[in-house]
């Protein structure tokens, strides 16, 4: 008798490895263990109905989505048809996505099937170091494990005989693809061993670790499969002994108390040994013949059967068409409590076919069920600004779970208060203080500047800890920072925090020039006011009891030093021919004047003013030489700057020392005034005394030697 032999398929991975066959622990492409779906010519015409209570297109407690390569209406239809009846059966609030290609294979192979991903040690993992395929681990972690790829995939024959009803009734020569469909399917969702024999030597698991259907198959004398020595003859043997059996509780159960015998013949079958219940326990017509080796035309089994119902709820799926965790909601959180520095939290958990007994258990916590939806309160949780996950299973079904990352998040510490207290740009040190009543792990808050930040945590501590406990202070060093000269803000975060949302500013400070940064969320918040900012110098302290008091009144900075910052040149009058003098007008740029005293400059005081202040210097000689400025204060003589060459004189416009006119006052005009020395009324006089006298010597040697105009 010719029958179809069914080839399972899977996938291992250390967490995942995709886009492999494994026919035991020989890896293949996905069409490429060598039996593939073999058909035959032999009609058993045989029907096996879905589950009493199926009913297609109902209501289902997972979805499962397929995509279509090919396929025909028929086609898709009859596919459909046996997702649907898998769906009727599985829970899971993790989508399982299908891809499904229809086309030539070749011979008389029909199709082939297989997990797209093994996962071990995720969250939820019932055991440890343990695959499970991706369909069955996104089911037990509560989350899609493998980010949005296909969960298994499958080809089938587009040139084999179909029969696409979903009666049963299969006509003699066509295959039942339904059947077909059902069987291989429940390969890709855990129907699938790693075991292999190349040789005489057995091997078992990936990289040491078994599947998970592994971990339930033993010898005829109850030795683990999973316990012999791998690449051992003696495991060799066990694969082939014909004496392979499931020793899972809820299999053995359905099993009327016997051990499930799995397919094992004496000479390996690539594809089928192993992976199979055993075709002469359960031939075909048997409620449990879906998962034996072979099938033949005309032969039909829409139902999963009691067995694999019964190791599928051993490997982790639970009660097949039992329970469901549909949703976690949030109902009320109450505030911080400054006594504990915790608060409560209500969940809200909706569930269908719940275990009739045991207990729920919510992150540890264990609650009586009491029917869906049910409000659940969790209490005394800390208080801590941080982000929470919940994960929901009941202890009498582990694999009915689901768990909620950042389903909520935790009100900030009441009893903590961390505050900036100083600000030391130029040796880039910040100081925190905790005006709390308890302590606080600054490690994932954050201080940031112009939107540049940095955790608390990966900032060398100059002194103390960022462990704060009441009243303690810590100071950090920023060397990464790097604030504008022309001022810049210091802001404390909490940790995870979000720039837009003034909640999460703590603490704020601003200083040196215009707002910037990120005032508008402290304005928004109410800790600074709009356009105020801190008008010192580094370091900055704050004088406040950090509890209520914010803004630029509670901070204070050094006092700048006096400074002449700047001279700037003015209008400066022509040379006055009658006395040779000129007029320079001056501004004087200064900070941190003092508050008495006069501004002196080129010997000239005069009364303080503001800064840019006006000075004027008149009766300057006019000589074209370039002028050095000097600039002090009377009452603070350290206070001062020079400025070289800071204008240049105009020249001489008049030359009464020049008698003869010849452009220069020189020995002939010097011959000139002593021929003339004690005349009246005449220009030897030069100071209009009346009479040429040694006065007028003197200011004539003053001009001696210069150029006239």
């Amino acid at each position: 008798m010719k029958k179809l032999l069914l080839l399972a398929t899977a996938v291992f991975g250390l967490l995942s490895v995709h886009a492999q066959l494994v026919c035991g622990l020989q890896n293949y492409d996905h069409a490429g263990c060598e039996h593939g779906l073999q058909g035959t010519d032999e009609d058993q015409f045989s029907y096996v109905a879905p589950p009493a209570d199926f009913e297609f297109g109902a209501e289902r407690a997972v979805v499962i989505n397929v995509t279509y390569n090919g396929f025909d209406v028929a086609a898709q239809n009859a596919f459909q048809f046996a997702v649907d009846i898998w769906a009727s059966t599985l829970t899971s609030a993790v989508p399982i996505a299908i891809e499904a290609t229809w086309a030539p294979i070749g011979g008389s192979t029909l199709g082939f099937a297989g997990a797209d991903g093994y996962y071990r040690n995720f969250t939820n993992a019932p055991e440890p170091d343990t695959f499970y395929p991706s369909a069955l681990a996104n089911k037990l972690r509560g989350q899609d494990l493998n980010f949005g790829s296909t969960d298994l995939s499958c080809t089938f024959n587009s040139n084999s005989n179909w029969y696409f009803g979903t009666d049963g009734n299969t006509p003699g020569g066509q295959y039942d693809f339904v059947t077909v469909v059902l069987h291989e399917l429940c390969h890709g969702l855990g129907f699938i061993g790693s075991g292999n024999v190349s040789g005489s030597q057995g091997f078992i698991g990936l990289s040491g670790d078994p599947i998970i259907y592994d971990t339930y198959t033993e010898t005829l004398d109850g030795t683990d499969i999973t316990s012999f020595v791998n690449g051992s003859t003696a495991l060799g043997d066990a694969l082939t002994s014909n004496q392979v059996y499931w020793n899972g509780t809820v299999g053995l159960a359905n099993n009327n108390g016997t051990r499930p015998r799995m397919y094992a013949p004496g000479t390996w079958n690539g594809g089928s040994s192993y992976s199979h219940l055993n075709e002469g326990t359960y031939g075909s017509g048997n409620i449990n013949s879906l998962m034996t080796p072979f099938i033949g035309t005309a032969e039909a089994n829409h139902n999963p059967g009691p067995i694999v119902e019964g190791i599928f709820t051993d490997i982790g799926w639970g009660s097949l068409g039992g329970c469901i965790i549909n949703s976690i909601t949030t109902g009320t959180q109450t505030t911080c409590n400054p006594a504990t520095n915790s608060y409560n939290q209500q969940i809200i958990i909706d569930y269908d076919g719940q275990p009739a007994t045991g207990l729920i258990n919510v992150n540890g916590s264990l609650f009586t069920i009491q029917g869906s939806p049910q409000t659940i309160s969790l209490n005394n949780l800390p208080s801590d600004g941080q982000p929470v996950d919940v994960t929901v299973f009941f202890s009498q079904d582990p694999g009915c779970t689901v768990t909620s990352n950042n389903l909520f998040t935790a009100p900030e510490a009441c009893c903590a208060l961390p505050r900036i207290t100083a600000v030391d740009v130029d040796n880039k040190e910040i100081t925190l203080t905790n005006y709390g009543t308890c302590s606080v792990d600054l490690s994932q808050y954050q201080l940031c500047s112009e939107f540049f930040c940095a955790i608390v945590g990966t900032l060398p501590v100059q002194s103390g800890s960022i462990n704060l406990s009441d009243g303690a202070s810590v100071t950090l060093q920023w060397n990464a920072w790097t604030p504008t000269a022309d001022g810049a803000d210091m802001s404390l975060y909490l940790p995870s925090p979000s720039y837009t949302n003034p909640d999460d500013m703590l603490d704020f400070v601003q200083w040196s020039s215009s707002p910037n940064g990120r005032e508008p969320v402290a304005v928004a918040k109410g800790i600074w006011a709009s356009g105020t900012f801190v008008d010192n110098i580094s370091p900055y302290s704050y004088t406040g009891d950090g509890t209520s008091e914010y803004g630029v009144e509670f901070w204070q900075g050094t006092v700048p030093p006096c400074s002449i910052d700047a001279l700037f040149t003015g209008t400066q009058t022509s040379c006055d021919p009658v006395t040779n003098n000129y007029l320079q007008n001056l501004a004087v740029e200064f900070t941190n004047e003092p508050e008495t005293g006069s501004i002196t400059v080129n010997g000239v005081d005069f009364a303080i003013g503001a800064s840019p202040q006006l000075i004027v210097l008149d009766n300057l000689d006019s000589d074209g030489l370039p002028v050095d400025v000097i600039v002090s204060f009377t009452d603070n003589p350290s206070c001062t700057a020079t400025f070289s060459s800071a204008f240049t004189a105009p020249a001489l416009c008049f030359c009464p020392t020049d008698f003869n006119g010849d452009g220069t006052t020189d020995i002939q005009d010097f011959l000139g005034f002593l021929g003339n020395f004690g005349c009246s009324d005449c220009a030897e006089d030069l100071n209009g005394s009346g009479v040429a006298g040694s006065d007028d010597l003197l200011i004539f040697l003053g001009g001696f030697g210069l150029a006239c105009p």
